[in-house]
């Protein structure tokens, strides 16, 4: 879990199928540290957990990555130049108890990431 350890949540908006929060990034934390000593940048790995983790807080249920549709980065994510990220989240219910989750990573002008995960209840 990197919820309150390595990203805190400092606002949500919710529309009716989009979840749009803003992000504070713990630079400190050990993640940061070792990838990379000096030049941190946050790992693709964390990138899908952190779209699990606010998936499941939105929807308050738990989930695995059943499938990665598609994961583009675009910039990398340096929480030193970059503190604050904005996730933009749209889900769309599908059969079996999936969601499909499309996200946009972003701070002002610039995209991180774009990305589309298909999440199953556990």
């Amino acid at each position: 879990m990197l919820k309150d350890s390595f990203f805190s949540i400092t606002d949500v908006v919710d529309s009716e199928y989009d979840r749009t929060c803003c992000i504070a990034l713990n630079h400190l934390h050990p993640i940061f540290q070792a990838h990379f000593a000096g030049h941190p940048i946050m790992p693709g790995a964390c990138v899908v957990q952190l779209i699990k983790e606010l998936t499941a807080d939105y929807l308050d249920r738990s989930f695995f990555v059943s499938k990665v549709k598609n994961m583009k980065f675009l910039h990398v994510i340096n929480p030193l130049e970059s503190p604050e990220i904005t996730v933009k989240m749209t889900f769309t219910r599908l059969e079996n108890d999936c969601i499909s989750v499309a996200t946009t990573i972003y701070r002002n002008d610039k995209a991180f990431s774009k990305s589309t995960l298909i999440l199953i209840e556990q």
